[in-house]
């Protein structure tokens, strides 16, 4: 026994360092566990078989498109929402190791993203306003957007110029060419676009509202010159034609460039998909701000706040805006210095941003060996090293390599940060956001027109029932509230165009609050509705057959039939339209009911092929419920 264990042992460390060394020749595979990197090792052969572990590779990549004869060379991406990205050259598989064409794919990936942007901005329309035909053409909607930012900074940059030469109306002609861009993008999301479409124009119009708001402030405090603070501050994107030295001491020409302040960073070309933006408020730009100083200064950023205010979607974000791989890591306490090496060692050579959530969860031992981790990568980076030694080996580097945290600092469980480790990032407080300006921005790019009073009714309303309505427990004023919010009024703004703008934000409102509100809650909070859309007759659904169809599953069931609590299975059936899972409470027995009624109504359906099933989560540990991370695998 103790020969098989020894033999056994000795297999372990081998294969352990056969997968080493798989993973030096592709550093992406450091973000794999062993089964998933064994899963592809194994299919080698076919090719089509790692279809499955490319989102693990790429984020942003669903599936990949093979060619049908014997060579399987790979010829295009696809995204989530199946937007497909032709490669310059194709990628040959046969005949080569896995990591090797999965190589060719990051390199192809590159290169076609920065053709086709290069592409977009030569046949960028010169009215600038009428850009239907350009932006639903053959460019991916990361390129449109990002070509908008370039030709934005550029028509700022001239506007600016033109004021240093004494022409004072120069910036508000600018603002008034850039509503007007931001009207015609606003009637392009009220047509019938594909689900491509609709993804992109929301994105645009986001950071065009946002690219307004800033040509506003820059006008109201007389910024005369490029070289001011106020416009210098601000995130630009540039085509450089000419050689420009970056931030980490390379150097590029031909390419897009993003500035800030003093920072100059690559735009990397990292393939993000069609997907929606943040929406970038004053505090998200003084977070930017922060986090491009500290790249440029080669320190990590550790955005700090309260939970709901932002912290990792603004890093997330932030890479969106520099096409950079972001690896979000949820840290507990249960991970230790190893697992930590490792994926150091992953960032550095990949040059991928990660950002640990909740970083001070981890004990304060395994943070003082991060810090010596992290500080050998940081000093191999100011040194401009090619290559460096780390954890016993020595690994080349990639100066893009970058590090954020978030912390919810005060909260129970939390550690506080060695001295040592503090040293090596920049805080920054992540506060309130400003829920209006957020409202406003993502109700406009849902394609209504009077944005900013709906949004400022609409924060009242919840600021108002905050505090007024009883405090319970499973009551949600933030920030995710309102997002589901403008979701969901989207949905009925494209379903039903004819409908009054007021109408439809409260009936959104109405619709996702009701639910979860307790009856001697619901006269208040129409009573505040009524205040603040006074003489607006919004009127119920009328759910025909499907009202009909859940009263006579409640009858097979042998139920009776009581109105309220039809109402509540329609309530639960919507709810679920808009929330990823949802908690049904208070009264065990109408809890099982309703769901049982709702799952019978489901199953009755012939267009409902979603499978139900009911486990039992008492007898289950927590680690089986939510995963835990294993030393094993």
């Amino acid at each position: 026994l103790r020969n098989a264990n020894d033999q056994l042992d000795q297999i372990q460390k081998s294969l352990e360092a056969y997968l080493e060394t798989k993973r030096a020749s592709f550093p992406r595979f450091y973000f794999l566990s062993d089964d998933e990197l064994l899963s592809i090792m194994s299919q080698t052969r076919n090719p089509e078989a790692v279809q499955e572990h490319l989102g693990k590779c790429f984020d942003a990549i669903s599936k990949v498109t093979f060619t049908e004869d014997k060579k399987k060379d790979i010829v295009d991406m696809n995204d989530m929402i199946k937007e497909k990205v032709h490669f310059v050259s194709p990628v040959q598989t046969m005949g080569s190791p896995v990591e090797r064409w999965l190589g060719q794919i990051e390199m192809r990936m590159v290169e076609s993203l920065q053709a086709l942007t290069k592409a977009a901005v030569e046949a960028y329309p010169e009215d600038g306003i009428v850009r239907k035909d350009w932006l639903f053409g053959p460019f991916p909607a990361q390129a449109a957007l990002a070509v908008d930012q370039i030709m934005w900074t550029k028509c700022a940059e001239d506007a600016l110029n033109l004021v240093e030469k004494g022409n004072q109306e120069a910036m508000r002609a600018n603002i008034n060419f850039t509503n007007k861009q931001l009207e015609h993008s606003v009637e392009l999301v009220r047509l019938d676009l594909t689900k491509l479409q609709r993804v992109l124009m929301g994105a645009l119009i986001v950071l065009d509202v946002h690219g307004i708001s800033v040509l506003e402030q820059i006008d109201a405090a007389k910024c005369r010159s490029v070289n001011d603070f106020d416009w210098s501050k601000q995130l630009r994107y540039y085509w450089a034609m000419e050689e420009v030295l970056m931030s980490d001491g390379t150097r590029a020409s031909d390419t897009c460039i993003v500035k800030q302040t003093i920072a100059n960073i690559r735009y990397s070309f990292e393939y993000l998909g069609n997907t929606p933006r943040l929406v970038v408020t004053p505090l998200t730009d003084k977070c930017y701000m922060t986090l491009t100083g500290a790249i440029h200064l080669n320190y990590g950023g550790a955005p700090a706040g309260p939970a709901g205010t932002g912290k990792t979607e603004t890093t997330k974000d932030l890479g969106k805006a520099l096409a950079v791989p972001v690896i979000v890591f949820n840290c507990s306490d249960g991970l230790d210095y190893k697992i930590m090496g490792r994926f150091f060692s992953g960032l550095a050579q990949a040059g991928a941003w990660a950002c640990f959530d909740e970083f001070n969860r981890i004990q304060v031992e395994v943070l003082s060996v991060i810090a010596q981790q992290m500080l050998t990568v940081t000093h191999a980076i100011r040194a401009r090293k090619e290559t460096f030694e780390f954890v016993g080996r020595e690994i080349p580097l990639n100066p893009r390599f970058g590090v954020f945290i978030t912390m919810n600092p005060g909260y129970a469980g939390r550690a506080e940060l060695p001295d040592n480790l503090k040293s090596l990032f920049r805080p920054v407080a992540m506060m309130v956001p400003d829920y209006c300006l957020i409202a406003e921005i993502i109700l406009y790019s849902e394609g209504f027109g009077s944005a900013t009073a709906l949004a400022r009714k609409m924060v009242n309303l919840y600021s108002l029932s905050s505090e007024q309505l009883s405090k319970q427990d499973h009551y949600d004023f933030g920030m995710r509230a309102v997002k589901s919010v403008l979701v969901m009024a989207g949905q009925l703004k494209r379903k039903y165009p004819a409908l009054v703008e007021d109408v439809t934000l409260i009936r959104a409102l109405r619709d996702s609050n009701v639910p979860k509100f307790l009856s001697f809650d619901l006269p208040l909070f129409f009573g505040i509705i009524s205040d603040l859309y006074p003489e607006v007759d919004v009127p119920y659904v009328d759910y025909g057959s499907l009202q009909k169809e859940i009263e006579n599953q409640l009858r097979l069931s042998k139920l009776q039939v009581v109105p309220s609590f039809v109402g509540k299975i329609i309530q639960l059936l919507e709810t679920q339209l808009v929330r990823h899972g949802v908690m049904v409470s208070l009264g065990s027995c109408n809890v099982r009911i309703c769901t049982r009624s709702q799952d019978n109504f489901l199953g009755a359906c012939p267009q409902s092929s979603t499978p139900i099933r009911s486990p039992n989560p008492a007898p289950r540990t927590i680690c089986s419920l939510f995963f835990a991370s294993s030393g094993i695998s």
